[in-house]
């Protein structure tokens, strides 16, 4: 099959830089290395289209870069875009409250199929608003909710259900381990401090943006629960992450957080850590926490459960699909942290706990949500696509 990937959302990409989370990039080298020919869209500002070829893992991949305009982050394609459509058996859009994808499923609908992760919270207002306005004017024409629809998590599918879509399939979203695995010549010396300095500590972690949606504050509750409530003076906080955009009130609530409550001795603030470099923290940390208030996904559970490092978060896309209460981490709610400071105890003083999680964790991650596992879903479904088409 001839497959494209069309990011329809009005964002520039870089793919000279080579990351762990392009899913546009992991999935396509995958179906490559099955025989398939792979192409990706991008959206590319006035003046500023180009036609790549890029390599990865082996295999090469032709990238379109295309001018657009953006609409409240819809990028809407010039003609170019529907040129290439028409080379390919199979056209992949993100996103089923896009204009591109409606626009892309009304021309093409026996060959397009949507991979859709965003759903409806109170922490997304702007997102229910642009949405709702979406579902108003595109919803009921073309016959857009009949449209085949992959998403990557159960909210996103139970999301779209009620909004009267029928065709819909979870199969979540896939992990490159490559720039996790890549051979170290030196590890810098704050991660090697980190390593050496540990001894009988207990570490807790926290990778993400410095925001209220990531709620790195919450997590200092947590802490200060544990250390100056519970008495667990050995219990440490290790924070990978930088501000937020136009969140630095935010990030200086946090810190003042640390410095009130006598906690700078229990927080090590790595700010920004490569990639390549985050397997020594995963394997040294004792439980990874992360009360996020909304995430489509979340790919740093991957990436945790990947190393086995048990997981207490929040329900949300990832974490629907990925979390079996007590076999492969747990679930709450964002109420008070002292049932987070138990669980987080619990895991962390029990080796048999801690161990049962870390193999049922691994386990999962490697037989099913490597992108070269999770990639024969996806055939499967744009098989079923292509079978489709033929019967009509």
């Amino acid at each position: 099959m001839k497959i494209l990937l069309v990011r329809t959302i009005a964002i520039e990409e870089d793919c000279s830089i080579s990351t762990y989370n392009n899913q546009g990039i992991g999935l396509a080298t995958e179906l490559s290395k099955l025989g398939h020919e792979c192409g990706l869209v991008y959206y590319a500002k006035k003046g500023k289209g180009f036609k790549e070829i890029i390599e990865r893992d082996g295999v090469k991949l032709t990238v379109y870069h295309i001018e657009g305009k953006n609409l409240v982050w819809n990028a809407i394609y010039n003609k170019e875009l529907y040129d290439i459509c028409n080379q390919y058996d199979i056209i992949q859009t993100s996103e089923c409250d896009q204009i591109c994808s409606w626009l892309l499923y009304k021309k093409y609908p026996q060959k397009t199929i949507i991979y859709h992760g965003p759903y409806k919270s109170k922490y997304t207002k702007k997102y229910n608003l642009r949405s709702k306005v979406f579902d108003f004017i595109f919803l009921h024409r073309a016959k857009f909710i009949e449209a085949p629809v992959i998403t990557k998590s159960y909210l996103a599918e139970k999301y779209l259900r009620k909004k009267g879509f029928k065709n819909v399939t979870t199969l979540g979203v896939g992990l490159n381990p490559y720039n996790l695995e890549q051979k170290i010549e030196e590890i810098p010396n704050k991660i090697k401090n980190v390593i050496d300095n540990k001894k009988n500590d207990k570490y807790i972690l926290y990778i993400g943006a410095i925001s209220k949606r990531k709620n790195l504050k919450f997590v200092l509750k947590i802490l200060n629960k544990i250390v100056n409530e519970k008495c667990h003076k050995d219990y440490k906080l290790v924070v990978i992450g930088s501000k937020a955009y136009k969140e630095e009130k935010y990030y200086e609530e946090c810190f003042n957080y640390i410095k009130r409550n006598n906690l700078d001795n229990n927080v090590i603030n790595l700010k920004t850590v490569e990639q390549k470099y985050l397997k020594y923290v995963y394997n040294c940390s004792d439980v990874y926490v992360l009360p996020t208030q909304y995430d489509i996904f979340g790919m740093v559970y991957l990436e945790a459960m990947y190393f086995g490092t048990p997981i207490v978060t929040t329900l949300c896309g990832g974490s629907s699909l990925l979390i079996e209460e007590g076999k492969t981490g747990f679930i709450r709610k964002i109420v008070e942290p002292e049932e987070w400071a138990n669980i987080i105890i619990k895991i962390a003083e029990n080796v048999e706990v801690k161990e049962n999680i870390s193999r049922e964790t691994k386990k999962q991650i490697n037989e099913q949500y490597l992108w070269s596992v999770l990639v024969k879903k996806f055939e499967k479904e744009y098989k079923k696509l292509m079978n489709n088409k033929g019967s009509l």
